[in-house]
């Protein structure tokens, strides 16, 4: 009766340090079968976390990135700048949403009761219309006549050999004769 007992106790034990071994929800795409073109495992070609470890490790790798200083000093230099151009005063309250006016109203230098623009001594000239304008419009185009250069004659796909004697034609051969007085061989000469 013992001996059960003790097969029961090792395989108990044998089967909870495997479980303890074991971390997480095991993926097909964790084994090196399932790689990518890389070899890297949890991983698709194009570098997408496919597994839960996979996505913690490159979440993890990303965090403890760091720019270059000098990168880091341009980016500090161009948001401190923006903040003033746009006013923004406080990080946390980019809208101003919690911005108080002053308690105190803001000096007037102009103590006129009724402002307008100055008057200028000359009446503003009215601004040409550069398209519609009769005096801007393009002047008449000039007629071109084009000539175009004689077709050059064209040189025959294939010459006969053949040779003048005695005021008839003597050819090479019986094909050279056939291709001679055939009709459309006059024709490429045209």
């Amino acid at each position: 009766m013992a001996d059960w007992k003790d097969q029961l106790k090792d395989l108990y034990k044998s089967y909870s340090t495997s479980q303890k071994n074991t971390k997480g929800t095991t993926s097909k795409f964790d084994t090196t079968s399932h790689a990518n073109f890389r070899g890297k495992v949890g991983v698709n070609d194009t570098g997408i976390a496919l597994t839960a470890k996979a996505a913690k490790r490159k979440q993890s790798n990303r965090a403890g990135y760091r720019y270059p200083q000098h990168l880091q000093n341009i980016n500090e230099r161009r948001r401190k700048d923006a903040m003033a151009r746009h006013g923004i005063t406080d990080i946390e309250d980019p809208y101003n949403k919690n911005f108080k006016p002053a308690t105190q109203p803001a000096d007037r230098r102009n103590y006129s009761a009724s402002w307008g623009p100055p008057m200028d001594s000359e009446p503003k000239k009215k601004r040409a219309n550069i398209y519609y304008d009769p005096w801007t419009a393009p002047s008449e185009p000039e007629e071109v006549t084009y000539v175009l250069p004689p077709a050059p004659r064209k040189q025959p796909a294939y010459k006969a050999k053949m040779v003048k004697r005695d005021s008839k034609l003597q050819f090479k051969n019986k094909l050279e004769e056939a291709i001679y007085n055939h009709p459309n061989y006059k024709k490429q000469f045209k």
